[in-house]
């Protein structure tokens, strides 16, 4: 008999958490999987806005886009690929909900007492409230433009 594979979820919606003294966060009840040990990769964004926290497939297809992708050279891939695992770090949710976020990932990304959690469909952001304040009144023109032009 076959196993079925899960759905992974999709992560939609802002949520507003606190970052307690030990760097954990609590991830929104829906954008958990059933049970404890769920694991996910913690990627600051390449521009330094936030932290990315991929789950695993997530994560595997970033370096197979990479990889299949032929207008990047060669050695280019090699070095995305070796920066972007080198700036993973593995994190845990535990039966709280709670991911423990890399404290340098934190003090780089301003990450700490009130935070944003971005669903971004098949990742999660996390970002500093004033830094996702900007960059929401940044993205607001495209946001309506591309809205319109798709038909919202």
């Amino acid at each position: 008999m076959s196993k079925t594979v899960p759905e992974p979820p999709v992560y939609a919606g802002e949520f507003r958490h606190a970052v307690d003294a030990k760097n954990r966060v609590t991830i929104p009840s829906r954008w958990r999987s059933a049970g404890e040990g769920e694991e996910f990769f913690a990627v600051p964004d390449p521009q330094g806005n936030f932290l990315m926290i991929l789950p695993p497939r997530e994560f595997d297809r970033v370096k197979a886009d990479v990889e299949a992708n032929a207008s990047i050279p060669p050695p280019d891939r090699r070095k995305f690929i070796r920066r972007f695992y080198a700036l993973a770090q593995l994190v845990g949710a535990d039966k709280q909900g709670r991911v423990l976020l890399p404290e340098d990932h934190c003090r780089r990304l301003g990450l700490e007492g009130e935070v944003v959690l971005i669903g971004s469909h098949s990742r999660m952001e996390i970002w500093n409230p004033e830094r996702w304040a900007a960059a929401t009144a940044e993205e607001d023109e495209v946001f309506r433009r591309v809205a319109g032009e798709v038909g919202l």
